[in-house]
């Protein structure tokens, strides 16, 4: 296909989200801006400009840093409604996302009540309903380089003002410091308040999954590339209909999804597997993409048409943690969205292409 089919389809395409972590898709000028707002000067002097370093993100303690910083300059209920609304709207329903299950990370706040957080994020998941349709719900990420005490009392907190857009929680920050099985209680409690459960698992080895699984109750993995590296695991995965919420390009970047040579040859394993994947961006401004490009890479890097990008977010469907009546009625807008791309295309463009 050309670069103009790939881009017809790729924007046209109906997204579902279940991989955007709210601090890491605050658009660069919003992070300036807060910072002014509340007189948090940025290292060196740092612009809208130059506060991103895409590459350097290769270094998973630098991203984090950065990830620290954009944290800290979100603090009152205002902030948290600008930065959610930002995130649907400009980087969610004008990429053609028509849900997301947002990942919010209270422990990257340092000193902001939860009531607080949860306060400003829903108005302006509101807010993003009211003016562009997109729905919206939430999981609270617990950090697993804090102590699993730390992450016991982030749950107690989560059940003690419980939100019915709070759907579950996840795992995320380094894995080297901070392994699954250190949680467990914590999943286990947010399992008993009927907490949906996930976790990340971009670098560590196929094990882990099984942690993740068994131990820990859940029931999507976040990224979970390696996972093709144990046949016994894939082929539970696969019976099982695990879902995995990958990311392509913040994770090329990090040399996870492809060995940082664009090829995404992990995705490509993990579809051929039969694995049910869904896609997302991850961080999106902070590393330089956005729902629609996530998409735009694999279809080029993978030779994927409709049918195929088609099946990711028909995937998003079945992985989203929604009742069935919701479920349906997501499942009736992608499908009717799908349908009306699909009118637009030649054979070529629509042919399938993974098996």
């Amino acid at each position: 296909m050309s670069i103009h089919d790939v881009e017809r389809i790729v924007r046209g395409l109906p997204k579902v989200s279940l991989h955007c972590h709210l601090i890491g898709s605050v658009q660069a000028a919003t992070v300036v801006d807060l910072a002014r707002k509340h007189g948090v000067p940025l290292d060196g002097g740092r612009t809208a400009e130059n506060l991103f370093d895409h590459g350097s993100y290769e270094d998973l303690d630098e991203f984090l840093r950065v990830l620290d910083v954009v944290g800290a300059v979100i603090r009152d209920v205002d902030d948290f409604r600008r930065v959610t609304y930002e995130s649907l709207t400009e980087g969610g329903a004008a990429h053609n996302v028509l849900y997301r299950e947002i990942f919010l990370s209270p422990p990257g706040h340092p000193g902001v009540p939860y009531p607080t957080i949860l306060e400003g994020v829903r108005a302006g998941m509101r807010d993003a309903e009211v003016d562009t349709g997109i729905r919206s719900a939430l999981i609270v990420g617990l950090n697993r380089n804090d102590t699993a005490a730390s992450a016991v009392e982030l749950v107690e907190t989560v059940v003690a003002h419980r939100a019915d857009d709070v759907l579950g929680i996840g795992l995320d920050y380094s894995e080297a410091i901070g392994p699954p099985e250190r949680f467990w209680k914590a999943f286990r409690m947010a399992g008993a308040a009927g907490l949906e459960r996930t976790a990340h698992s971009e670098s560590g080895p196929p094990h882990h999954i099984e942690t993740l699984l068994d131990l820990l109750g859940c029931t999507r993995v976040d990224h979970g590339y390696h996972v093709v590296d144990d046949e016994a695991m894939t082929r539970r995965c696969v019976e099982e209909r695990i879902p995995f919420t990958c990311t392509p390009v913040s994770s090329d970047i990090g040399r996870y999804s492809g060995s940082g040579d664009g090829s995404h040859r992990r995705i490509r394993e993990m579809v051929d597997a039969g694995l049910v994947v869904t896609i997302d961006s991850d961080d999106p401004p902070m590393f330089g993409t956005d729902p629609t490009n996530d998409y735009r890479v694999l279809a080029h890097a993978l030779g994927y048409g409709l049918d195929d990008l088609a099946r990711f977010s028909r995937n998003g469907v079945e992985a989203a943690w929604l009742d069935e009546a919701d479920r349906a009625a997501l499942r009736a807008r992608v499908d009717a969205a799908i349908d009306d791309l699909r009118t637009t295309l030649t054979p070529a463009e629509t042919g399938a292409t993974a098996s």
